[in-house]
């Protein structure tokens, strides 16, 4: 049986990692039977960070090669879509993982309000005296990953104007329907999904996170890819989690 190693349940999610969420959820689109096991850290792990998929005779890094690896089992995550719906959806997928997402690990690290939940949630758990300095050596190098990479160069206004236009992105590719191309979720639905549940439910009142609640359709949307994407799976981890 395939196992996905990820980080243990959040308080109110799966994981509190936008990408072992997605795995998780292309795994149960793939109809493929797999087990989840928890691991509090990413050490010694392929790339060093998780989720990984463990199959007979290997270690999987990564949600995009997760992906890659179903569709070889037979997996069809862009079911009925032509090739320029798959290409859309690609690049939606893009968007989301380098883009959102660094909105989400600003917030969430950088973010002096949603800081101290993070720190609580993610290492409250850790002995002292490793709990005294290991958020803030994790914290430090994340904000110098965000400056790389460029989002945390940008003024909060800046900043929030780009993400903004990713936002209005899904929302205009979402128009009127169920999920973002159509009546059945895709791998580009298993991407938002978790990304905008993540984004919506920042434990402190951002001004990222207000403008992801300002979006009603994007919000109905999360809530519709929610039930048709995680039920009972979510129920169940949360509940273990509890």
């Amino acid at each position: 049986m395939l196992t996905l190693l990820t980080f243990p349940p959040s308080a109110d999610d799966l994981s509190p990692s936008p990408f072992c969420n997605k795995a998780m959820l292309l795994l149960q689109m793939s109809g493929l039977p797999w087990q989840r096991a928890d691991l509090p850290a990413p050490f010694r792990m392929p790339y060093g960070r998780l989720p990984v998929l463990k199959t007979d005779d290997r270690l999987i890094p990564d949600s995009s090669q997760i992906q890659a690896y179903l569709e070889t089992r037979g997996a069809d995550f862009f079911a009925g879509l032509t090739a320029r719906e798959i290409a859309h959806a690609r690049a939606l997928i893009r968007m989301i993982e380098d883009s959102l997402r660094y909105g989400l690990v600003h917030d969430r690290w950088l973010d002096p309000d949603c800081w101290p939940h993070i720190r609580q949630e993610l290492f409250g758990a850790m002995p002292l005296p490793m709990r005294l300095v290991v958020p803030g050596l994790v914290r430090r190098k994340l904000r110098r990953t965000l400056r790389l990479q460029g989002t945390g160069q940008f003024s909060p206004a800046d900043r929030l104007e780009r993400l903004r236009s990713d936002l209005s992105a899904l929302r205009e590719t979402l128009g009127d329907r169920a999920f973002l191309f159509g009546d059945r979720p895709t791998a580009a639905d298993a991407t938002a999904v978790p990304m905008l549940r993540m984004l919506r439910d920042l434990p402190a009142e951002t001004a990222l996170r207000r403008a992801v609640r300002q979006h009603s359709a994007l919000m109905a949307y999360v809530e519709r890819g929610t039930r048709a994407m995680y039920p009972g799976y979510v129920s169940d981890g949360l509940n273990a989690a509890a």
